[in-house]
């Protein structure tokens, strides 16, 4: 019996300054209106844990930035550093996720009431690529806390959340996790090779490099499993500072006049193109590097090349489906 994770709420960052992240975040994405709160609970083996967070929303794209005090998350910044850690599943029946979690093998670390909710956070990052879970139920969903209004107009404008991305050591066996754990059957395998990719730039240089990905569905929550493999790239960078963790969010698709004027936006801001490459007359694709202002969250955007770009890459709408949804 798989977790029930068919939707992502939001997407969870560790920092450590909540509101000072939030306000780089209004000025990346246009995200403005947002709640500042304290939390607290214990940890399934009994310990006391406290964290203050942030959460807003774009487009129904939702961010939570968690500045940890004490307990898991604090161990986890400890650990890791900043940087994404977690997404947020609504829990309907919590019967059924239960179920699930005990199936699985997954303990509970840490459990609390928010906003007349309930948070769960299981113990799944090993199983999972370095992804957090936290399941909420309706009520605390709810953002609760302090109103706090941080002007900003988008540089990337938020869409919708395309997909969350994972640095994985063995795709096979990472893939083979997501299904059995999360229920992940529909899966599109890509290569990014650099012999057949013309301009892959890492940091702006000539390079040559190759990967395997795979990009799963299941209902509207979408993720993506990288293994690099030679050369330099983003993706090993990860592997070895954070070994396997959650890397980066998608939640744009620009054409390229406008990737270019954020890309040149963002880089008087110190936030640069860590790694790029194209399909000729297809599409291209580049990755920003967060860094500071972002607490380490990288953001992937897709530029079309072709307005059928998709049906030219994905012949069937089932398979295109897969990578960008309805």
């Amino acid at each position: 019996m798989p977790l029930p994770v068919t939707a992502i709420a939001r997407v969870g960052v560790l920092t450590r300054d909540c509101r000072a992240a939030a306000a780089e975040y209004a000025r990346f994405f246009g995200i403005n209106d947002w709640r500042v709160a304290d939390c607290s609970g214990r940890t399934g083996d009994d310990h006391d844990y406290s964290h203050r967070q942030a959460v807003g929303y774009g487009n129904g794209v939702g961010i939570e930035l968690i500045e940890p005090k004490s307990g898991v998350w604090a161990d986890a910044l400890e650990r890791c550093g900043e940087g994404p850690s977690h997404v947020v599943i609504p829990a309907p029946h919590w019967a059924a996720v239960t179920q699930a979690q005990t199936a699985a093998g997954m303990t509970t670390l840490a459990e609390h009431d928010e906003h007349g909710g309930r948070r769960r956070l299981l113990d799944s990052r090993a199983a999972l690529g370095g992804l957090g879970l936290v399941f909420a139920d309706a009520d605390a969903l709810i953002a609760p806390g302090e109103p706090l209004y941080l002007p900003g107009d988008a540089i990337l404008p938020v869409q919708k959340l395309y997909q969350v991305s994972m640095m994985v050591r063995d795709l096979d066996a990472a893939k083979a996790r997501f299904r059995a754990l999360l229920g992940v059957e529909a899966w599109v395998d890509i290569g990014i090779d650099s012999s057949q990719m013309p301009d892959c730039r890492y940091y702006g240089q000539p390079v040559e490099h190759t990967a395997r990905l795979s990009i799963g569905r299941r209902g509207s929550a979408c993720f993506e499993l990288v293994e690099p493999l030679d050369g330099p790239t983003i993706y090993r960078d990860a592997l070895d500072r954070r070994g396997e963790c959650v890397h980066h969010i998608m939640v744009t698709l620009a054409p390229p006049p406008d990737f270019e004027r954020a890309a040149q936006a963002l880089s008087e801001r110190g936030i640069v193109v860590g790694q790029s490459a194209s399909i000729p007359g297809l599409m291209a694709f580049a990755y920003f590097d967060g860094g500071q202002p972002l607490c380490g969250l990288f953001v992937e955007v897709i530029q079309p090349l072709a307005d059928n770009w998709l049906d030219l890459m994905f012949p069937s709408p089932d398979i295109a489906r897969i990578v960008v949804g309805d």
